[in-house]
């Protein structure tokens, strides 16, 4: 399976895979060979991919994912607002950012979901890259 992950900076990566997990806006998936095509929402959270470099994690927030078959194989585009790779996540500062938010959440008196939605991203973004920290430092 060849997999691209796109941010607007541009390609995050290009590999072929045997297997991808990621985080769909309903809950964790998975992908194998010759999974049926389908398009998902994907939230913000951890996408582990395994290559014949081993299992990697990457950092992803809002997107989508696309798998189409082609005939050299299936086909998996990921795009996304932002995404880091696990092993580059500055984990102190991702702790940081994720108790100010939390701290900020817990005294925040938003009326609405308009004024809670940008904490509540900023919140998923940086609990993505702690967990996808966690996750490539325990492999």
């Amino acid at each position: 399976m060849h997999l691209t992950v796109t941010t607007p900076r541009g390609y995050l990566v290009q590999a072929e895979v045997d297997e991808i997990s990621a985080p769909g806006a309903l809950g964790e998936f998975g992908i194998l060979p010759g999974h049926i095509p389908f398009m998902s929402v994907l939230k913000p959270g951890v996408l582990s991919y395994r290559g014949k470099d081993g299992l990697k994690q990457l950092a992803v927030g809002d997107g989508i994912l696309q798998v189409a078959r082609v005939s050299d194989g299936d086909k998996i585009d990921v795009l996304v607002n932002r995404g880091e790779h696990g092993k580059d996540v500055d984990r102190q500062a991702a702790e940081r950012e994720l108790g100010a938010a939390d701290a900020e959440l817990a005294k925040s008196k938003a009326e609405s979901m308009a004024e809670l939605k940008p904490l509540q991203d900023r919140r998923a973004w940086a609990a993505a890259q702690v967990d996808a920290s966690d996750r490539t430092n325990a492999h």
